[in-house]
């Protein structure tokens, strides 16, 4: 077949299938985000997230930026720019929810002195999108506290839920 215009098609239906064949339940989205990530592959990291999803906290966000895209960078310039490898400790899910504590390593965290963080990335996730997202530090290990504090973030009281 050397008609390139027959290709093309035939192409776009094969990625839509696999697209459509993906399970959508929280885990394996979460598992999708985490390969994405270690494969710096931005444009499945932003295929996982909602248009409407909510509004990351990240300072380094603009007013232009909608949600999406908020999230987007705040993950790029977080955990994809700097090559982070994340390790899941452990995953808890109850619903649309989940809760993943992580280890992770990357350039960014020697750079300021410390091996590693660990925190937990709480999501909610429905029909195979993250709704919600955000990383919460466990400011009970000295390392993350090490980093944070040099970033001028402190532990405050937060609620559980994404």
């Amino acid at each position: 077949m050397k008609n390139p215009h027959l290709i093309a098609p035939a192409l776009l239906a094969v990625c839509a299938l696999a697209q459509a064949q993906q399970p959508t339940d929280p885990v394996a989205v979460f598992n999708r985000y985490v390969q994405a990530v270690h494969a710096a592959d931005m444009p499945a990291v932003r295929s996982l997230i909602a248009a409407d999803v909510e509004r990351s906290d990240y300072p380094a966000c603009t007013a232009q930026m909608d949600n999406a895209a908020c999230l987007a960078f705040y993950i790029d310039q977080t955990v994809v720019k700097p090559q982070a490898q994340i390790t899941v400790v452990a995953v808890a899910v109850r619903g649309d929810e989940i809760t993943a504590k992580l280890e992770v390593r990357s350039a960014l965290y020697q750079k300021a002195g410390v091996e590693r963080i660990v925190g937990s990335d709480v999501l909610r996730i429905s029909d195979g999108k993250i709704r919600a997202f955000r990383f919460v530090p466990d400011f009970q290990d000295p390392a993350t506290v090490t980093f944070f504090a040099g970033i001028g973030i402190t532990p405050r009281p937060r609620h559980s839920q994404p």
